[in-house]
């Protein structure tokens, strides 16, 4: 008997990830802090997120963790591993990464970082490395053991940053 691929799943979940950004054009605007008001020291759920997400993902550890690999997964990946390298400094941007998805996982609001329309306006992101950094979240849930259904919440809530990164 043949070992069943994952590789097919992947696509449908990268797929579907990807294919939520149609459902949410409404969504407002993650990134900027003041949409995120804080409730007893923490920040709402996104829609669509179970409440114990971030319990899921170990806490603002475990997302720290994961941002870690999602950056080890990027700096492999010769599509985009440039624009971070020529751009950005990896490790403020895990410390921004952890800071963002903390908060979309209903953890303390305190995201530092620009909004991701400024962020990204000049790097000329095509849909290909959007879709590349998609694909470093699941490999990296896949490292550190987060589940696919409680990734696909996280990535999902991130899929309406496509229409602000995707300039090209």
């Amino acid at each position: 008997m043949k070992p069943i691929s994952m590789k097919p799943i992947r696509s449908s979940l990268q797929a579907f990830a990807i294919g939520v950004l149609a459902l949410a054009a409404t969504a407002p605007a993650l990134a900027d802090k003041e949409d995120f008001p804080t409730a007893k020291g923490t920040t709402p759920t996104i829609p669509g997120i179970d409440s114990d997400a971030l319990e899921k993902f170990g806490g603002e550890e475990g997302v720290h963790k994961w941002a870690e690999a999602l950056f080890y997964y990027i700096m492999l990946d010769n599509r985009i591993n440039w624009i971070f390298e020529r751009f950005g400094n990896p490790k403020r941007q895990i410390e921004l990464n952890t800071q963002l998805e903390t908060m979309v996982l209903g953890g303390p609001a305190k995201y530092q970082g620009a909004s991701m329309s400024a962020a990204h306006s000049d790097l000329h992101i095509t849909l290909t490395q959007f879709n590349a950094v998609v694909e470093a979240a699941y490999n990296a849930c896949e490292r550190v053991n987060t589940p696919y259904h409680v990734c696909n919440q996280l990535i999902a809530a991130l899929a309406p940053f496509e229409r602000v990164i995707v300039t090209r």
